[in-house]
């Protein structure tokens, strides 16, 4: 249940504010504040003593192993940056060659080596990964500190590698922080891929022993506190590593997630091919090159893995959990069909109610499937041993559950098509009735897309939709606000219209994550704050009026009680358009949606 129960920071609010409807009311805004290590924070989940989980990107000073790039490699960082220098408004071309090629560059030459590398490495295991997501613990708006999942030091330095890829989900009553990472991706001992002695080195995941046959790139996490190691979730199928993610922990310590379940054994048979290339050939062939046995291992593993919902009983002090698959929507399916179905729990309440999504078949009569019969994956509720679905496919063609409440409403989206394109409209529904039913309040515009995030035992949703009303592009999209809809008054309002004109032209809130049952939310926020360089010192360009620049920040929107709300319409008239960042929103989004897509 994705609550923030009762934050430290509302407890001089007089409770008599909140009876009132929280759309009639006014908010004030608190900034949960910069942390000096990187530029984009992005607020999560909070509990009631002040503790608040925050999401980081975009670090300062990030610790680029220059020893293990060779010339050529220096080559194409420069080519790169005069290939694309004009493009990118804060970066100039390389301004100091030899200091790069020293392994000391400047900011500038940092920048571009980043963005390089961050390329390289998205698919070539010869460079060094680049996973620039990191979570944080921010006490009562006062301090922040990082969190150390599963990085470890990489080997010959005193640096952590910084290449685990972490999404906090939440964080208990009692501070402990759960959420998903992969392993430290680490270099390999130095291997002579062409056979003319000329070595090459490989970045692989490692487990928290070194080994790396057995890393991964998603394994679910409890921090019970900073100084303590993450604690695994360990999934049903480990071997190779193996795949799980924590979503969600309810008030008895039982979490849910994704975990995968079995080997594909297609997968498997053709990795460990002694004859055809597989891993176990001692002279494994790619286009040209030999690669050691730990690459050809590690490229098979992210179609290995069959997934499914399950829920972990943690221990009381964190030290054990027993695991259970909860199974998928599919039934009696053909002794022919040799697909995969998954599924993933988003949620849970302190009931035990369980939704998140799963295959089905397309045919909701189905009980005869043919060998390739048509599926989808749909919004689900896991309650009773059963996997129950409710999406009406004449008019959608794939939803998400995300939270439910102690009251068993829940809330989502699904997905269907609005003047011929794909949009996303938020729903809630009722997992205690007899017959779930979803219901689409509007939203912003018919043309919206809109995802509710959480909902409150009050039955109050916040999520974020779509404001601008422009036919969008893969290039152009809309911007985005958060919302907050009441279901007792049927009320939808932009959350951003609750703050006064003068915080209004501080922030920008482009999300609401969560909400506790005193209306307080926590959400994101585009805010102003002084430009800097990759190395976090201040960056003054030439030809700017103004030395900010608009950074994501994690804040926290405390209800003041029933007021005038301003209009604040020639604010938004001269506001200029805010959009650069919102790849950093989109890239959260699909990390935060587990396995296939975060939640």
């Amino acid at each position: 249940m994705k609550t923030l129960i009762k934050s430290v920071l509302t407890l001089s609010i007089s409770t008599a504010l909140f009876a009132q409807s929280a759309s009639a009311a006014t908010y004030d805004i608190i900034d949960l504040g910069a942390v000096d290590t990187v530029k984009h924070t992005y607020g999560i989940d909070a509990n009631s003593i002040g503790q608040t989980v925050v999401s980081a990107q975009t670090s300062y000073n990030y610790p680029i192993q220059f020893d293990l790039l060779d010339e050529d490699d220096f080559d194409d960082i420069v080519r790169y940056a005069k290939n694309y220098h004009d493009q990118i408004f804060e970066l100039n071309d390389i301004e100091d060659e030899d200091a790069l090629r020293a392994g000391n560059p400047n900011a500038n030459d940092l920048s571009w080596a980043f963005r390089w590398l961050r390329n390289a490495g998205q698919s070539n295991t010869r460079y060094q990964k680049i996973s620039d997501t990191f979570v944080f613990v921010n006490d009562a708006g006062v301090s922040s500190s990082q969190l150390s999942i599963f990085d470890q030091v990489i080997p010959g330095t005193s640096d952590l590698s910084r290449t685990t890829v972490e999404i906090p989900k939440g964080i208990t009553e009692d501070g402990w922080v759960y959420g998903t990472s992969s392993s430290a991706f680490l270099p390999l001992a130095p291997y002579d891929e062409r056979k003319n002695d000329d070595d090459v080195v490989h970045w692989i995941t490692h487990s928290s022993d070194g080994d790396p046959y057995n890393g991964f790139t998603s394994r679910g996490f409890v921090k019970v506190d900073a100084a303590s190691p993450a604690i695994e979730a360990v999934p049903l199928m480990a071997e190779w590593g193996g795949l799980s993610a924590i979503n969600d922990m309810n008030i008895n310590k039982v979490a849910v997630g994704t975990s995968s379940v079995a080997l594909n054994p297609d997968v498997e048979a053709d990795m460990l091919d002694d004859n055809d290339n597989g891993c176990n050939d001692p002279d494994y062939v790619g286009p040209g090159r030999y690669y050691p046995r730990e690459v050809c291992i590690y490229r098979y593993k992210s179609r290995l893995y069959f997934s499914n919902a399950v829920k972990w009983i943690i221990n009381a002090d964190g030290a054990g959990a027993t695991v259970e698959d909860l199974g998928t929507g599919i039934t009696n399916p053909n002794i022919e069909d040799e697909r995969a179905f998954t599924s993933s729990a988003t949620s849970i309440n302190d009931n035990g109610t369980i939704v998140g999504f799963s295959h089905f078949w397309w045919d909701v009569n189905e009980t005869n499937p043919r060998w390739n019969e048509r599926v989808g994956s749909f919004a689900a509720v896991f309650k009773d041993g059963e996997v129950l679905d409710f999406t009406d496919r004449d008019d959608y063609f794939e939803s998400r559950a995300y939270d439910i409440a102690n009251t068993g409403m829940f809330t989502g989206y699904m997905y269907r098509y609005v003047n011929g394109k794909p949009r996303t409209k938020f729903f809630y529904a009722d997992a205690n009735a007899e017959t779930i039913e979803p219901i689409f309040p509007e939203d912003f515009f018919k043309g919206s897309s809109s995802i509710a995030y959480a909902i409150n035992n009050n039955g109050f949703i916040v999520g974020e939709g779509e404001v601008e009303t422009f036919v969008d592009s893969a290039q152009t999209r809309r911007r985005r606000h958060g919302f907050l809809y009441d279901i007792n008054t049927d009320e939808f309002k932009d959350v951003n219209s609750f703050l006064t004109c003068e915080q209004q032209a501080q922030y920008s809130i482009v999300e609401a994550r969560g909400i506790n049952d005193d209306n307080v939310i926590l959400a994101t926020a585009f805010a102003k704050q002084e430009r800097l360089d990759s190395k976090g010192q201040p960056l003054i360009l030439d030809g700017t009026s103004s030395n900010e620049e608009d950074v994501l920040r994690a804040v926290y929107l405390t209800p003041l009680g029933a007021g005038e709300i301003e209009d604040c319409s020639e604010l938004e008239e001269k506001t200029e358009r805010k959009g650069a960042s919102f790849g950093y929103l989109s890239l959260l989004a699909l990390m935060l949606l587990g396995f296939r897509r975060k939640y």
